[in-house]
C-alpha cells in the first residue's frame, strides 16, 4: 500500500473573483456610532461566557437510532477510545492505542436488552461533550454511557428495564485473535499478548489486549461462551436498573483476573452519581480551560465550523493520552469500529497529517494533548540517530522519517519499498523527505513560545539540535554560495534540487535552534554553524503560475505571474497532490500578509495546483495570507467534500463514509479558524486578520508567551480585542483600525480602564505589559468599554446541524402512511421533458419509455423474486421513488416474504432497517441495491426491470441500460407487519451512494 496522500484526489485549482476586496481587512467598519445591536462580553477584567451553554452548542443529537456502525459516537478518556453505536441494542468498540504494532482492538460489546429502548419509536440520544456521557431514551428506558475519565473502563447505566427479564452482555474478539478466554463469579475476561518481532524494524517487545467486563444486577454470573467472547448474565434490579462495566486496561501479560478485579473493583454497584462526579468533574474542567468559539452567521455555515471545531477539541481529548498518539496519520483510530482494521500503517506515524492537529491543540490551549507525540518522537531520538547514520550516508543528527515506526525507524508496512529517510530506497514517497524532524522541532519550539516553559524546552531541546544537525550535514555550499541538496518535495516531487519544503526548513529551523541554544546556554559551535548557514540559504524557486513547469527567479516577481515552485526543477513528475509552494506560508511561519513575500504567496494560493483533500490546509493559508473570504470558501467547500460522520469527522477520500473515521478535517477547521481570529506567528498579535466579515463570532485564542485574547466580531465590526498577557515586557501588536479614517487604537487596562497607551494610528505599535493583567485594544471612535455588557451564551443542541450535503446527528425518522406518501425523488422522466429529472444528484434519470418498454409502465404488475410488485403509479416527472434514509413506512399484512424493488446511484449502496410487528417485537434486515448501470442482481435477489437507455438533462439521452431489482427478507408468518422502516443510508448527494425504494410488496 502506498502512503495515504498519494491516493487523495486532486482538483484543478481555480481563480477566485474578488482577490482584491478579500485582502481588506474584514472587521472595523468606519462608523463612529454604536449600532444597537453590537455589544461585548467583556467586564471587569474578563471575558465572560457560560461555558457549558457555548460547548453544548456542539451536542451529537440522533433522533433515531444509529444502527449502523458508520453512525459511531465517540467516548474516550485520553487512553481507552470507544465508538458506540445501536446495532444488536448497543454495540461498543473499544480501543487503545498501545496494542502495537497493529492497534489492535481490545473487543466489541454488545447488550442486546438495550433493543428496547434503541428500537422504540421514541428513541433519542445526545453525545453530552460538556460532560463526556452518552445519553439515551425511549421505550421507557435511558442509559447513560460514558469512559471513565479516572480508569480505563465504558460503563453503560441503564433504568427502566423489565426486573423480570434476564440480560447479557458480552465482550468478543473475531477471526485471528487468540485470546484466552475466562470467567470467574461475576466477571469474564479476554487476554492476549504478542510479541512485535515479525517485521522489519520490529521493537521486539511484548504487547496485548485485554478486556475485562461484569455487571451491577442480580444474580449476575459470568461465563465463557466460545475462545474469543465471554459474557455475563443478570437480571435488573427490582427498580429495573442496571449497569455493565467493561475494563481494557494497558495489558503485556500477568494475572488477567487480579488486573480485572483491582480495576473494576465495585464500580459496577457503586452509586452512579459518585461515578459521574469525578466524570463530570474532569470534562467541566478541560472545557474551562480551553479556548472555545461561538460563530454564527446568516446561512448556518459559521456555526456549523463552531460545532466541528468544538467536536475536534473533544475527540482529541478523549484520544490524545497515551503512550503514543491517538492519531497516527489524521486518523480517528481510538473511534474505530471496524475491528481489526487499520487505515494504511498502523505501526507508523505521519506528521504531515498530524501538524493541523498539534497546531489547533497549542492555539486553543490544550496543549497537553501534544505531549504524547512530543514524548514518541524523543524517546525514538537516539532510534532515529542510528537510522539516520546507517540509511542517510552516515551523517549526523536525526532523520525524522516523514511515516516513522513507534519505535523509531522509517521502515514501511514492514518492508524495504517506501522507507522513510533511507537513500536505498529513493526515488519514492518518502525516502529523501529531510524535513519532517524540523517539523517536529519546530512544532515544540512553537509549544515552548506558547508557553514560556523553560523545562519544556530543556527536555524537547534534543529534537531541534539533532534536527538541525542533520540539516547542516545534508546540505553542502555550491560555488554559488548557497546550500544545495537533492531531497524530495515532501511526496510530490522525488529527488530534485533544492526543494522548497527544505529551504523553509532551514529558514525556519536555524534561527529558532539559535535562540534556544542560547537561551540553554549549550552548543556555542552548533549556533556558529547555524548562524553562517542562514546566510547560505537560497531564495524560493519560482515558476509560472499558468503551467508550473518554467524555472524562474525572484527577478520574475515583478511581472506579477509566478509563484513559488516545488522545487529548482518545476517541471519534474508530480506524485501527489501537495501545494507544497506554500510551505512557508504554513506550517514554517515564514510568509504572512505583510512580507515582501506576500503578493507572492497569495498568487501561489490562489493558482495552487491542488484544491482538496480532507487533510487540506487550503483556509489555513488563507487566514495567514489575509484572505477572510477565502477562509470561509475553503472551510465550507473541503467540508462538504469530505465529513462524512455524523460525529464530525471525515472520510479521506470523501463522499460517504469509509471504514475508519479520520480527524484531520477538522483539525484544520480548527488551525483556520484560530488564525483566522487571532495570531502571533510572527511576533506581532493580530486581532481578527482574515475573519469573515459575514460570520460573527466571539472566541479566546492562545497566543505566544503564555497569553490568551478574546475577541468578538459582530456584524463585521470588531468589538473586543482583549489580551491576558501571560509576561511581563514589551509585545507588538497589530491596529485593526489602522488606514481609517477618523480612527485610532488605544490600550486600557481591561479592569480598570486606566490608559496604558495611545492613541495612534499606527500600522503596529509597542504595548508593555505585564503578566497576568488583562488589556483592552480599542477603537477611539467606538471604544468597547462603551458598548453594553452581554454574555457569551448557548443552548444545547437539540436537533442535528446541516451544511449542505453533510451533517452533524441524525434527524428524526420520516413517518409515512405509505410508501408512496414518502416519495422524494423524481427518478424517471419523459424523454421530452429530462431536466426535472435527479435520480443521482447530478440530474440523470430513468427513461419513461425505455420502462415502458421492459414492461414496467406506471402501476404496471412486475413479478420477480417470487413477489408481485406494482411500479409506482405516478406521472413521469413526478416523485417516483424513496431515497432510504430511515423512513418510517407504515405497512400492514402478513406473508413470509417482504420484496423490495430497489436501486442504487454511484455505487452499490448497503443498509440495515427494521421491520416492526403489531404484537411490539421488531427485526432488523439488511438490503443491498447494485448500481443502476449495474445489470448484476443483488445476493439472493434478481434483476427485477432491465430498461435499455437513461435520460440526461437538454432532452438527451445516455445509451447505457438502467435496471431496478428486487431483493427480499423472509418475516414472520404468524404476525402481522405494522411498519417498515427504512436503511438509514444517507440521503441524495452526487458522489455518495443511494439507495432508491420503488415498491414494497408481501409475498
Amino acid at each position: 500500500m502506498f502512503p495515504r496522500t498519494t491516493l487523495q484526489r486532486a482538483v484543478a485549482a481555480t481563480v477566485t473573483a474578488g482577490l482584491a476586496a478579500a485582502l481588506t481587512l474584514a472587521v472595523g467598519p468606519t462608523t463612529t456610532a454604536h449600532a444597537a445591536s453590537l455589544s461585548t462580553a467583556w467586564r471587569n477584567g474578563a471575558f465572560s461566557e457560560n461555558v457549558a451553554g457555548i460547548v453544548g452548542r456542539s451536542d451529537v443529537v440522533i433522533g433515531r437510532a444509529n444502527t449502523a456502525d458508520t453512525q459511531y459516537l465517540p467516548l474516550g478518556n485520553g487512553t481507552l477510545g470507544v465508538a458506540a453505536w445501536s446495532a444488536g441494542g448497543f454495540t461498543a468498540q473499544l480501543n487503545r492505542s498501545d496494542t502495537m504494532p497493529d492497534r489492535k482492538s481490545p473487543g466489541q460489546v454488545q447488550i442486546p436488552g438495550l433493543a428496547a429502548m434503541t428500537s422504540a419509536p421514541d428513541f433519542t440520544a445526545t453525545l453530552d461533550i460538556y460532560d463526556g456521557v452518552l445519553r439515551e431514551s425511549g421505550g421507557g428506558m435511558t442509559a447513560k454511557v460514558w469512559v471513565a475519565s479516572n480508569k480505563d473502563e465504558l460503563v453503560v447505566d441503564v433504568t427502566g428495564a423489565d426486573p423480570a427479564a434476564a440480560q447479557t452482555a458480552t465482550v468478543h474478539l473475531w477471526s485471528g485473535r487468540t485470546p484466552t478466554a475466562a470467567a470467574s463469579g461475576g466477571t469474564g475476561t479476554l487476554a492476549e499478548t504478542w510479541v512485535d518481532n515479525t517485521a522489519l524494524g520490529s521493537s521486539g517487545r511484548t504487547f496485548g489486549s485485554l478486556a475485562a467486563i461484569t455487571a451491577g444486577g442480580k444474580d449476575v454470573a459470568a461465563s465463557v461462551v466460545d475462545p474469543t467472547s465471554v459474557q455475563v448474565r443478570f437480571k435488573p434490579h427490582p427498580d429495573g436498573s442496571f449497569r455493565v462495566v467493561v475494563g481494557a486496561p494497558h495489558w503485556t501479560g500477568g494475572d488477567a483476573a487480579t488486573t480485572a478485579s483491582h480495576l473494576l473493583r465495585s464500580d459496577a454497584t457503586t452509586p452512579k452519581a459518585s461515578l459521574l462526579r469525578a466524570q463530570t468533574g474532569h470534562w467541566n474542567s478541560f472545557w474551562n480551560s480551553t479556548g472555545l468559539m461561538e460563530i454564527s452567521s446568516a446561512d448556518g455555515s459559521g456555526a456549523y465550523m463552531e460545532n466541528l471545531r468544538t467536536l475536534y477539541l473533544y475527540s482529541e481529548a478523549a484520544s490524545m493520552g497515551g503512550e503514543y498518539g491517538g492519531s497516527q496519520a489524521g486518523v480517528a483510530d481510538m473511534f474505530n469500529f471496524d475491528q481489526d482494521h487499520q487505515d494504511w500503517y498502523p505501526a507508523g506515524f505521519w506528521l504531515w497529517n498530524l501538524r493541523a492537529e498539534i497546531a489547533t491543540n497549542m492555539s486553543s490551549g490544550n496543549f497537553a494533548e501534544n505531549i504524547p507525540t512530543f514524548d514518541m518522537y524523543l524517546k525514538d531520538l537516539p532510534a532515529i540517530e542510528s537510522w539516520t547514520s546507517a540509511q542517510m550516508g552516515g551523517k549526523p543528527g536525526a532523520c525524522v522519517p516523514e511515516t516513522m515506526r513507534f519505535n523509531g525507524n522509517g521502515w514501511y508496512s514492514g518492508g524495504t519499498g517506501n522507507a522513510s529517510c533511507s537513500l536505498a530506497a529513493s526515488p519514492d514517497y518518502n525516502a529523501e523527505t529531510i524535513t519532517s524532524g524540523a517539523e517536529i522541532a519546530l512544532w515544540t519550539w512553537q509549544q515552548y513560545l506558547d508557553t514560556k516553559s523553560l523545562p519544556f524546552l530543556q527536555r524537547y531541546y534534543p529534537l531541534m539540535k539533532q534536527s538541525a544537525t542533520f540539516l547542516l550535514a545534508y546540505q553542502s555550499v555550491g560555488s554559488d554560495g548557497f546550500l544545495h541538496a537533492t531531497a524530495n518535495a515532501h511526496e510530490t516531487q522525488w529527488n530534485v534540487s533544492d526543494p522548497t519544503t527544505d529551504l523553509a526548513a532551514d529558514a525556519a529551523l536555524f534561527p529558532a535552534t539559535v535562540a534556544a541554544a542560547e537561551l540553554l546556554h549549550k552548543d556555542a559551535g552548533l549556533v556558529t554553524e547555524l548562524k553562517k548557514a542562514q546566510a547560505e540559504i537560497e531564495p524560493y524557486a519560482r515558476t509560472d503560475a499558468a503551467t508550473h513547469t518554467q524555472l524562474l527567479t525572484p527577478a520574475d516577481d515583478a511581472a506579477g505571474t509566478d509563484v513559488i515552485s516545488d522545487s529548482y526543477q518545476p517541471a519534474a513528475a508530480l506524485n501527489n497532490g501537495e501545494n507544497i509552494g506554500l510551505e512557508p506560508v504554513w506550517p514554517y511561519g515564514l510568509i504572512g500578509d505583510d512580507s515582501s513575500l506576500t503578493a507572492l504567496a497569495t498568487r501561489t494560493y490562489t493558482s495552487r495546483p491542488n484544491n482538496g483533500g480532507d487533510w487540506s490546509m487550503d483556509a489555513v493559508d488563507a487566514a495567514r495570507l489575509g484572505l477572510a473570504d477565502q477562509v470561509r470558501t475553503d472551510l465550507v467547500s473541503i467540508t462538504e467534500r469530505y465529513q462524512a460522520y455524523m460525529a464530525g469527522t471525515s472520510s479521506a477520500f470523501g463522499g460517504a463514509p469509509g471504514d475508519e473515521p479520520y480527524l484531520e478535517q477538522s483539525a484544520t477547521v480548527g488551525t483556520a479558524l484560530n488564525e483566522a481570529l487571532a495570531t502571533d506567528y510572527d511576533g506581532t498579535l493580530r486581532f481578527a486578520p482574515a475573519w469573515p466579515s459575514d460570520w460573527n463570532v466571539s472566541g479566546t485564542v492562545y497566543v505566544q508567551n503564555g497569553s490568551k485574547v478574546d475577541v468578538q466580531v459582530q456584524n463585521g465590526t470588531l468589538t473586543t480585542a482583549a489580551l491576558v498577557a501571560g509576561k511581563t515586557g514589551p509585545m507588538t501588536v497589530r491596529n485593526p483600525w489602522a488606514g481609517k479614517s477618523g480612527h485610532a487604537v488605544k490600550v486600557v487596562n481591561g479592569s480598570n480602564g486606566a490608559l496604558v497607551t495611545g492613541p495612534t494610528t499606527a500600522t503596529t505599535f509597542t504595548l508593555p505589559v505585564r503578566a497576568g493583567t488583562s488589556y483592552l485594544i480599542e477603537d477611539t471612535a467606538a471604544p468597547t468599554t462603551g458598548y453594553p455588557f452581554a454574555r457569551v451564551t448557548g443552548t444545547a443542541a437539540t436537533t442535528a446541524k446541516h451544511l449542505g450535503p453533510v451533517q452533524i446527528g441524525i434527524d428524526p425518522p420520516v413517518r409515512a402512511a405509505s410508501l408512496a406518501a414518502s416519495f422524494d425523488n423524481v427518478g424517471i422522466t419523459a424523454d421530452d421533458n429530462t431536466d426535472v429529472g435527479n435520480y443521482d444528484g447530478s440530474q440523470a434519470s430513468y427513461s419513461q419509455t425505455a420502462l415502458d418498454d421492459a414492461g414496467a409502465a406506471p402501476g404496471a404488475k412486475v413479478s420477480s423474486s417470487g413477489v408481485d410488485f406494482t411500479m409506482p403509479e405516478v406521472a413521469a416527472g413526478s416523485p417516483d421513488n424513496t431515497v432510504a434514509n430511515g423512513q418510517i413506512i407504515t405497512f400492514s399484512g402478513s406473508g413470509s416474504t417482504l420484496g423490495f424493488l430497489i436501486s442504487g446511484d454511484y455505487g452499490s449502496a448497503t443498509g440495515t432497517g427494521t421491520l416492526a410487528y403489531t404484537d411490539g417485537t421488531t427485526q432488523s434486515y439488511t438490503l443491498t441495491a447494485p448500481d443502476w448501470f449495474s445489470t448484476d442482481p443483488p445476493a439472493g435477489g434478481a434483476v427485477a426491470v432491465n430498461s435499455a437507455y437513461q435520460n440526461r438533462p437538454g432532452n438527451t439521452s445516455y445509451q447505457h441500460s438502467a435496471d431496478i431489482f428486487s431483493a427480499t427478507v423472509p418475516v414472520d408468518p404468524g404476525k402481522t407487519l405494522a411498519s417498515v422502516t427504512l436503511p438509514a443510508v444517507g440521503a441524495l448527494a452526487a458522489g455518495n451512494p443511494a439507495l432508491h425504494v420503488w415498491a414494497l410488496s408481501l409475498g
